[in-house]
């Protein structure tokens, strides 16, 4: 019995120290700090509208042609003949310079053999002319002395008279003569020229190839002057004229050179709805079919700021940030480039939000930079106006 009473005093003993070291430590332990309430406005970065007097610009990208250009046919048939300089693809010529000459020798033939022809007639007819028209007479035999089948034919001796010119007729001279001088200026078709200094960019034939009438035999063009020809839309074209110095530049060749526009079409095409502006471009290094890029640098200054196209909703509103709180505007778009644009209509000093994504009209933001705490007075504030 003594133990058990013995016992029951040790538990009694050992619960009355847990007791007291339990109490201890919970009097020495700190209440915790009560947190505060999270800030959960969106952090946005504005930018400050500056206003400023900004030339407009319109950007371009066409390819390059030669403004002169032709493509060479030719108009009779024969064998091209071998020349000092073949027909080939990088061949420079001067103007009137002997490109191409296709074998003539049947028609140069038939050619003397229609002028040998007309000097028989022109002989059958002296005797009688001597008589009946003695005045005419000179004429006609100087004319018979100075002919030369080997050249080009003369014009025919002025009638002295109504019925000289009438004689001449009815022997079927003028017949004869006019025949003969279609053939030399088929003859002249044999042989093709330069129509300006220029150089061959494609070539279609060979020396000794048989050449039909209507056959393309290359393509010759003047490398000096080209056009780019370029499309730009119905907004963007009222503000171009022809006149207006346009920058260009080829990233693949890191160089820049300087056009004008030279003419702007009245239509519009019909898929697109875009209307073709030509510019005029010359210098070193420009090529047939190369793409360039551009702006045409208009006569129109506008006082606007420049900010990226993606700060604009619905492609004409910007979120202004007034208060801590977002307020939509419509704003005038005045032109677009590339990622940029050009509006105008803004207070200078308003604040721009960066972003549109997950904001509204009446949304509350945290700028950028400002302390992440819930002020007390947050659900008071209101946009300036409001």
């Amino acid at each position: 019995m003594k133990k058990r009473i013995k016992n029951i005093a040790v538990s009694g003993s050992v619960l009355m120290v847990s007791i007291v070291i339990m109490g201890v430590l919970m009097g020495m332990r700190t209440a915790p700090e009560r947190k505060g309430q999270v800030d959960v406005r969106p952090v946005v970065d504005v930018m400050e509208v500056q206003n400023e007097s900004i030339q407009l610009s319109v950007p371009v990208i066409g390819k390059l042609s030669a403004q002169e250009k032709v493509t060479v046919y030719a108009e009779v048939s024969g064998v091209l003949e071998t020349s000092g300089k073949d027909f080939l693809a990088g061949h420079n010529y001067k103007a009137d310079e002997l490109m191409l000459a296709i074998n003539s020798a049947d028609t140069e033939m038939s050619l003397k053999a229609q002028r040998s022809s007309l000097m028989t007639a022109i002989a059958s007819l002296l005797p009688e002319l001597k008589f009946d028209y003695p005045d005419s007479y000179s004429n006609w035999e100087q004319y018979l002395n100075d002919f030369d089948l080997n050249q080009s034919t003369k014009p025919l001796p002025e009638p002295v008279n109504e019925r000289e010119s009438y004689f001449v007729a009815n022997r079927g001279i003028a017949t004869t003569y006019y025949n003969i001088k279609s053939q030399e200026i088929r003859l002249d078709k044999y042989s093709i020229r330069a129509p300006f200094d220029g150089t061959v960019t494609e070539s279609y034939i060979k020396p000794g190839n048989l050449i039909r009438n209507g056959q393309a035999l290359g393509v010759y063009i003047n490398p000096e002057n080209y056009d780019l020809e370029v499309t730009v839309s119905l907004d963007e074209v009222k503000h171009i004229a022809v006149g207006n110095k346009v920058k260009l530049w080829s990233t693949t060749l890191n160089k820049e050179w300087t056009g004008t526009v030279s003419r702007i079409s009245e239509g519009v095409d019909n898929a697109s709805q875009m209307v073709k502006v030509f510019i005029s471009v010359s210098g070193t290094d420009l090529r047939e079919g190369m793409y360039l890029e551009g702006e045409v640098l208009t006569s129109e200054n506008i006082d606007g700021m420049i900010i990226p196209r993606k700060m604009l909703d619905r492609g004409n509103t910007v979120y202004q940030v007034q208060n801590g709180i977002i307020v939509t505007e419509m704003v005038n778009v005045v032109a677009t480039r590339g990622e940029e644009a050009i509006v105008a209509g803004i207070e200078n000093g308003t604040l721009l939000s960066t972003k549109i994504q997950g904001l509204e009209q009446g949304t509350m933001v945290l700028l950028e930079g400002e302390q992440n705490v819930r002020p007390a007075n947050l659900a008071d504030r209101k946009p300036a106006g409001a």
